[in-house]
């Protein structure tokens, strides 16, 4: 009795689901990531000018093209140049600004505030250059702050915005708000 019961159990399990093996199958060929690369607009300098120039990011974040922004006036072979050397990018800071601005089409705007290490003063030019950069990325930043960290510590630059700069832009070309 025992027996036959491992048997019927045996044939029980083994039949039990009613789905028959269908062997294996070919998938195709496994799933990839292909990142795209991203580009971002930056401002660098030539004679003493702002001008755009497009540089390659990780990715669209502020940190990541700031980032991009310093990184860019040391290698740039086209002329261009920085205000931008002998400091560093830190990181950076986004905080909502209010509905301070009568614009009935965008009530709400952030602050964004820069964070840069260094132990030498930033130029106007340099404000210009991270401020310009900032705006062009992201229409709902209306004010920059530039605060410079050193050993004897922050020092701020105070608010700003691109329009105060526009006396800075290139030749033919226009700066953002």
């Amino acid at each position: 009795m025992r027996k036959s019961s491992c048997v019927l159990l045996a044939a029980l399990l083994s039949t039990a689901c009613g789905v028959t093996s269908t062997g294996v199958q070919d998938g195709g060929p496994p799933p990839v990531i292909s990142p795209k690369a991203a580009v971002a607009t930056v401002y660098l300098l030539r004679d003493g000018k702002l001008e755009p120039s497009s540089v390659a990011v990780a990715s669209h974040s502020m940190d990541n093209v700031m980032a991009a922004l310093f990184e860019a006036g040391a290698r740039s072979t086209s002329g261009l140049t920085t205000e931008l050397t002998g400091l560093t990018w830190q990181t950076s800071q986004l905080t909502r600004f209010g509905t301070v601005r009568n614009d009935p089409d965008n009530a709400d705007g952030f602050r964004l505030s820069l964070f840069v290490g260094g132990g030498r003063p930033i130029t106007k030019k340099a404000q210009a250059q991270m401020t310009c950069t900032a705006m062009r990325q992201r229409q709902d930043i209306w004010a920059v702050t530039i605060t410079r960290t050193d050993a004897t510590g922050p020092v701020s630059y105070g608010e700003h915005t691109c329009r105060e700069f526009w006396h800075l832009a290139a030749p033919g070309r226009q700066l953002p708000r």
